[in-house]
């Protein structure tokens, strides 16, 4: 129910940044994002929880993998998102 997409900013310090853009996949928008928002930290640790509990090896349609990011399969992990889920 809510879309994904980045993009590099460049390297403006000594690690590459980027900007993740949330949004409504839903035409005219649902207000998910928002609402989101509104519980960032609840999102954060239910994503962290479910990367790290998830029972596959590195990653799958359960935890990470999904249609649109299939081009990225392969370099998916959820162990180390589930860490820097722990940063956040």
């Amino acid at each position: 129910d809510i879309g994904v997409s980045w993009r590099w900013l460049g390297q403006k310090s000594t690690s590459p940044r980027a900007e993740i853009v949330l949004y409504d996949l839903t035409p005219g928008g649902a207000g998910f994002v928002k609402e989101a928002l509104e519980s960032w930290q609840e999102v954060v640790a239910a994503s962290k929880d479910l990367c790290a509990k998830c029972s596959c090896v590195e990653a799958c349609y359960d935890c990470l993998k999904n249609y649109s990011n299939q081009a990225y399969h392969e370099k998916l992990n959820r162990l180390p998102t589930a860490e820097f889920l722990t940063q956040a």
